[in-house]
């Protein structure tokens, strides 16, 4: 059984919008790439998978020192806590968020929108949206319109993603990230020429 409670588990969505299990030195990063690395370890202490903890942590930890955020209590947070229900909390994840948490309806709003994982993203393998994968189950004469659904939903799928992408933005602002610091970029490759040790896993 589970020990994080059904309402956070939508905010459990490691892969997406980014995965950084398999990053190409010319990758460019950003403050709120710091969002999904958050949810990330959140879910890879539940599901005990040590073998991403320790790169997620570190990629994490000189994120936050590279775009001058140490200051921030998620930083940490990420460093220090293995508890994936008490990391979700720390980032700002409740189970339901009142009216004036800004912080708190920014993340059930980012599990909304990452509830249809893009197909590439490593989260799902194969074409989740054909409504099923034996034809010989579906009327024939139902089958285009299930084929315009499927392609629909995996267009929605991708849009949702780069949607989230934005909302993660407004995550890290709400963490206390200025403003004026959002747009900050760093590619990998300056990361390991500043001592990172660039680890990869297969997707």
């Amino acid at each position: 059984m589970s020990l994080i409670p059904d309402s956070l588990t939508a905010s459990l969505t490691p892969f997406v919008p980014r995965d950084y299990r398999y990053l190409f030195e010319s990758e460019v990063l950003e403050p709120a790439d710091l969002v999904t690395i958050g949810s990330a370890l959140a879910w890879m202490h539940a599901g005990q998978h040590e073998d991403l903890v320790g790169w997620y942590r570190a990629l994490g930890e000189v994120l936050f020192q590279r775009f001058s955020l140490g200051a921030l209590p998620q930083r940490r947070a990420l460093r220090e806590l293995t508890s994936g229900p008490e990391l979700l909390r720390a980032i700002g994840v409740v189970g339901s968020p009142e009216w004036d948490d800004a912080l708190g309806r920014s993340w059930w709003m980012r599990g909304l929108l990452l509830g249809l994982p893009e197909v590439g993203s490593g989260a799902l393998a194969g074409d989740p949206y054909q409504l099923t994968f034996d034809r010989t189950r579906m009327p024939v004469e139902l089958q285009p319109l299930a084929s315009v659904v499927a392609e629909e939903l995996s267009a929605h799928a991708r849009s949702a993603n780069a949607l989230a992408r934005k909302l993660d933005r407004a995550i890290v602002a709400l963490w206390g990230c200025p403003v004026d610091r959002l747009d900050q970029r760093v590619t990998v490759a300056e990361l390991v020429a500043g001592g990172l040790q660039l680890q990869t896993f297969e997707p």
